[in-house]
Order: C-alpha cells, then structure tokens, then sequence
C-alpha cells in the first residue's frame, strides 16, 4: 500500500471554509480513481492549525496513475488550497498492516 499525506496550515478564521470546501472537493474529484482506499481529511483535535489529508492507495502504481490523471488536476485546481497558508506533501510506503 502506498499513502500520500499532505498536511495543510490553516488559520483559525479560514478552518470552516477550508473543512466544508475541501470535503466537497474529496468528494467530486475522488470517487472513481482506480486503486484508491481510502480518503481522509484529519483535523486537529486541540491547539494545531495542521490539517492532514491521508490517501492511500492499493500500490505505487495506482498513486502514480493518479497523479497524471484529470482527478488528481482537478483536485488540486480547487480554490481551496488558496484557504491553506502552506502545504507539505509525503509519500509512505506501508512496512507492516494489521
């Protein structure tokens, strides 16, 4: 299995924007993709402005398909992103699944 996180700094005034207008976006751009688990936006339980959105994919191979593909274009052509004050994107390779 292969996970993509990115973690997003949101300031606390644009969260509800950013939580309402990324699910919306999760949802339209995301459900058809071959290979795709799961699709997870995390927020931060206290005290963080980081939000995590956790993608994990059956193999590499169908997270590199995805990211050449129209969903992974327009999903990160969504206004959203403006709403984050940085991002970091990190790619996992699953060791041990129980």
């Amino acid at each position: 299995m292969t996970t993509a996180v990115t973690e997003f700094t949101v300031a606390a005034p644009a969260q509800g924007a950013f939580e309402d207008n990324f699910t919306a976006g999760m949802r339209t751009t995301l459900n058809d993709v071959p290979g795709l688990r799961n699709a997870r936006l995390l927020r931060p339980r206290k005290g963080s402005h980081g939000y995590l959105a956790v993608l994990d994919f059956e193999d590499d191979a169908a997270f590199t398909a995805y990211t050449s593909a129209e969903a992974f274009r327009a999903a990160h052509a969504d206004p959203t992103h403006s709403l984050a004050d940085d991002n970091r994107v990190t790619v996992f390779e699953a060791v041990t699944q129980v």
